[in-house]
Order: C-alpha cells, then sequence, then structure tokens
C-alpha cells in the first residue's frame, strides 16, 4: 500500500510539472505576442504623430502663402491705384475692398467647412 500511495504521488508531482512546464511555454508565447503588439502600436501612433506634425506644418505654410499672397495683391493694388489718374481712384478703392472682402468671405468659408468635416467625422466615430 505504501508503494501505491507513493507511485500515486510521485505520478501527481510529475504530471504537475509538466503541466506546469506546458503552461508556463503557453504563457511565454502568450507574452511575447503581446509584447509584438504593443510594439506594432506603438509604431502606428508614432507614425500618426508624424502625419499629424506633418499636416500641421502643411497648414501653417499654406496659411503663410496666402498671408503673402493677399499682402502681394494688396500692394500690387495700391501700386495701381497709384498710377492711376486721381478721378477713378473712388471706384479702384471700392473694388479693391469687394476684392478683399470676397477673397475673405471664401477663405472664411473654407474655415468654416473644414470644421464642419471635423464635426461629420467626430459623429462618425462616436457612432
Amino acid at each position: 500500500m505504501n508503494m501505491f500511495m507513493l507511485g500515486l504521488l510521485s505520478g501527481i508531482a510529475v504530471f504537475a510539472l509538466i503541466y506546469s512546464v506546458f503552461m508556463l511555454n503557453k504563457l511565454q508565447t502568450g507574452l511575447i505576442l503581446l509584447s509584438q503588439n504593443l510594439d506594432t502600436h506603438g509604431k502606428a501612433i508614432q507614425m500618426m504623430f508624424l502625419k499629424v506634425n506633418k499636416i500641421e506644418k502643411i497648414t501653417e505654410n499654406t496659411m503663410q502663402a496666402s498671408e503673402t499672397f493677399v499682402d502681394a495683391l494688396r500692394e500690387s493694388a495700391e501700386q495701381m491705384m497709384s498710377m492711376r489718374p486721381r478721378n477713378n481712384q473712388d471706384d479702384d478703392s471700392e473694388q479693391f475692398d469687394d476684392l478683399r472682402k470676397s477673397f475673405e468671405d471664401g477663405i472664411r468659408r473654407m474655415e468654416e467647412d473644414d470644421e464642419e468635416g471635423e464635426e461629420d467625422s467626430d459623429n462618425k466615430w462616436k457612432k
């Protein structure tokens, strides 16, 4: 009877040892997969931040270019006004103001469209 009990206990111990090795191997595999997924997500987030940064720089450069364009347009209009005779100067300033207002309205409408587009994209994610 003692031999049977010792054999049973040693069998259970060997089974527990083999099972623990199997479970540790499974745990190690799971941790490796988790580590790989975290690395992949980290790289994806890093790329996303780089793309957003690039978009911000392009937006800033575009705004600076539009401001430069408006300044150049204003300077050329002032030069054209100075080259014309004095009696037509009132009409030209009104035309330039109309042109400036239409340009500013166009920029304002584009910004509003961008904001509406951002709200639509936010709503898509919320659904």
